[in-house]
């Protein structure tokens, strides 16, 4: 077996949300867990928002992400999660916003364009920001509700690393960032 470090590992950037505001999603996530039961509910570890997924890195670009990343200068921002939605491929739910902050459009825009320079493509078009809190649900086509707004303060952006370990999947971050005026 080759050494993690050896290898291609499996990266994303994403929001960094503090533990208590990770813990300040679980009250959604509970309310969508006793109503699909059957559902597969995301460990509050890997609660994040997702600015543009990676794939398989190597060493040396990961190393070169990192340092394109420190260059981006964005303000602290406040995110309002207000809408509980589903993606039917993968069976997912999620909270996002129905407003997206212009700011976290900025930040993700200078991650995207940094991954796309270095030769990575999305997987998915466009971006549609939000917090998968429910794996595995069938909910029907389209299905959107209004919730009680959640407003969270986000000042840091990370590397994170996905992992398997022992058939659970972890997030770990890497390389955090702060947001900060240019």
């Amino acid at each position: 077996m080759s050494n993690q470090s050896d290898t291609a590992q499996r990266l994303f950037f994403s929001l960094k949300f503090t533990a208590m505001q990770q813990q300040l999603l679980l009250p959604y996530q509970r309310v969508l867990q006793q109503k699909y039961p059957a559902a597969k509910a995301v460990a509050v570890d890997n609660l994040h928002l997702t600015l543009f997924f990676l794939g398989q890195v190597t060493a040396e670009q990961k190393q070169l992400l990192v340092a394109a990343a420190k260059s981006i200068a964005m303000p602290s921002f406040e995110l309002t999660l207000d809408t509980v939605a589903s993606f039917s491929k993968p069976k997912i739910l999620y909270l996002a916003p129905s407003v997206v902050a212009r700011e976290l459009l900025v930040l993700q825009r200078q991650v995207a364009d940094i991954c796309k320079a270095m030769g990575f493509n999305k997987i998915h078009d466009g971006y549609r920001p939000h917090v998968t809190l429910l794996r595995h649900v069938s909910v029907p086509e389209g299905f959107s509700q209004q919730v009680l707004p959640l407003s969270i303060v986000v000042s840091e952006f990370a590397l994170y690393q996905s992992l398997n370990i022992e058939g659970a999947v972890r997030y770990l971050p890497l390389h955090t960032f702060s947001c900060r005026e240019g």
